[in-house]
């Protein structure tokens, strides 16, 4: 099949958002509230308001209330969580805008439960604990649909956005295609917002929407990444039925019966943490293992328990729902019952580098990044794979607001941009190489190579507990992958999009060993066995790539610890 035999498309509007998730639904919806009159155009793979993550997650929003200690949040992000690699002019943005976000959404239509007194119902994970989850429902992202499509948004459903249109230096709009029918598209605006996720490498169902194509798409306009090698992020995975096994970090023991997760971390954290995935590696490579969680100590059961639940009634019925016949089919799956499972790490990624300033602006003008694209190049999480930057509840309300900020400086952006002009040869070399895989002969099938990446990227030793060895040897294997994507092959438009993401997940993997091989410290979610202390003297750095001529290009920069508040 040739998908290019249907007529092209133009369209055209002020300001693109590539993503109809939670985080391009709040930019837009904010770009129109801040300026009605900036035409709006989204643009998702899948079906605006229906996909991403956060209509399949828990539901949970992080806030601090107006009479919280917003300093004792801050240091405890810095100190616990961050490592102190954040920017903390943003963090405190941040935090300090939480409660804001909420109010804001329920204008929007979105469901946040309330006590009687009218309080947000919210849970904490132990007494003391230094930021609040609000409870929202499910369908917080068909609420947003709702009110964007009011304000007149407009949206183009099935189609992949895999490239930036430049007009010199400035995005100039995009180019992609059906994935439904092959028709060519482009589009001309003043702004692009890219939403569309993080990367996730299609290891693990609940977070396979992350495909890193926003990533490369910036990655070739010339856009800066930063915090790339924090992209490792895993969940605990029952032996037996894959699923999930939420709160198995603080419950883990080896086949001696001796608990490893006590040995470091001995008190319960919000979320996990990198250390607990050693500890389970270092006990295989002894012959200590398997490893299994003792499910009936498992404190995070009884936690999520409040999270779905205020006073013994459900406040959440659609997202109960969900999770009941999850959690259900998780359980009924199970070959092994008892209270004793064995669990291993599986590996999701949450690969976020795209730099942004504090209004969500790249490198490149015009071209803004919002969500879980850009949550570890913004900075504000620090040395942690984001989202939820290890603040559960962090992950969604983090898109919210950083949205919040890019979609009216977008829109501010648009309406003060001269029209962009869009050069014919560009459009025309862009689409040539997208369409390349078409009809190949004897080429090699975007899934062979998926699972060539997975390979590489899976195992623990190349990737949460890093060596110089490994790295390298990872590195070598993925650029011998890279070395191969010119004989991808497709036969149609749905596989001609997975051709896209494989391309995808090479660029984020390449930029992940590379800056994992630059940052010479153990910090945060970068854990390395051959330089394994933390060393604020010479790492207190931030690690930023970008494209130079077909070669990724790396250096560090100092974190401008001397004009925050905290410092190590």
């Amino acid at each position: 099949m040739d998908a290019r035999n249907t007529q092209d498309l133009i369209l055209a509007a002020d300001v693109l958002v590539v993503g109809g998730g939670i985080a391009g639904l709040t930019a837009a919806i904010s770009a129109k509230e801040a300026d009605p009159a900036v035409s709006v155009l989204v643009v998702d793979k899948a079906t605006c308001g229906f996909g991403g993550k956060a209509n399949k997650g828990g539901g949970n929003l992080a806030f601090l209330e107006p009479d919280d200690d917003l300093d004792e949040m801050l240091r405890f992000r810095v100190e616990k969580v961050g490592s102190y690699l954040e920017d903390q002019e943003l963090l405190r943005d941040f935090l300090s805008g939480t409660y804001g976000v909420l109010k804001r959404i329920e204008t929007w239509g979105c469901t946040v439960f309330h006590d009687p007194d009218g309080a947000y119902v919210y849970v904490r994970y132990w007494e003391g604990h230094p930021w609040r989850m609000a409870l929202c429902e499910q369908d917080i992202t068909e609420s947003m649909l709702r009110q964007a499509k009011k304000l007149g948004v407009k949206f183009v459903d099935h189609v992949s956005v895999v490239d930036i249109l430049k007009d010199g230096d400035r995005a100039a709009g995009a180019v992609g295609f059906s994935i439904i029918d092959g028709r060519f598209y482009t589009f001309k605006t003043k702004a692009v917002i890219l939403a569309n996720g993080c990367q996730n490498y299609k290891l693990m169902r609940r977070w396979a929407s992350g495909r890193g194509d926003g990533i490369a798409a910036a990655y070739r306009a010339g856009a800066e990444m930063r915090n790339a090698e924090f992209g490792s992020f895993i969940n605990w995975v029952f032996a037996d039925t894959k699923e999930v096994c939420q709160g198995a970090e603080n419950v883990l023991y080896n086949a001696k019966g001796e608990n490893i997760s006590k040995a470091v971390r001995p008190k319960i954290e919000a979320d996990l943490d990198s250390k607990e995935v050693v500890a389970w590696y270092k006990a295989m490579l002894a012959g200590d293992g398997p490893v299994y969680a003792n499910m009936p100590e498992n404190e995070i059961a009884a936690f999520s328990q409040k999270a779905f639940h205020s006073d013994g009634v459900a406040v959440r019925p659609i997202t109960t729902a969900f999770w009941t016949r999850t959690i259900g089919k998780a359980m009924a799956a199970s070959t092994k019952p008892g209270p004793m499972q064995e669990v291993f790490p599986g590996f999701i990624g949450e690969q976020s580098p795209v730099r942004v300033d504090h209004q969500m602006a790249t490198t490149v003008p015009g071209l803004y990044a919002v969500g879980d694209i850009a949550a570890a190049g913004s900075a504000w999480a620090g040395a942690v794979p984001a989202p939820p930057g290890r603040m559960r509840g962090g992950g969604m309300m983090g898109a919210m607001w950083m949205a919040m900020r890019g979609g009216p400086a977008a829109a501010g952006y648009a309406a003060t941009a001269g029209e962009p002009a869009v050069d014919a040869a560009q459009v025309e070399a862009l689409k040539a190489r997208m369409f390349a895989p078409l009809g190949r002969q004897g080429g090699i099938e975007p899934q062979e190579m998926v699972r060539a990446v997975q390979d590489v990227l899976s195992p623990v030793g190349n990737t949460i507990y890093k060596s110089d060895a490994r790295l390298r040897d990872s590195l070598e294997r993925i650029l011998a992958i890279k070395g191969q994507l010119a004989l991808l092959t497709a036969d149609d438009p749905h596989h001609l999009a997975a051709c896209n993401e494989v391309v995808s997940m090479v660029n984020s993997a390449e930029m992940f060993f590379v800056a994992s091989l630059e940052r010479k410290e153990s910090r945060g979610w970068q854990i390395r066995e051959d330089y394994p202390e933390r060393d604020d003297a010479e790492w207190l750095k931030w690690v930023v790539l970008k494209d130079d001529g077909g070669e990724m290009k790396v250096w560090t920069e100092d974190v401008p610890i001397d004009r925050y508040p905290l410092k190590p």
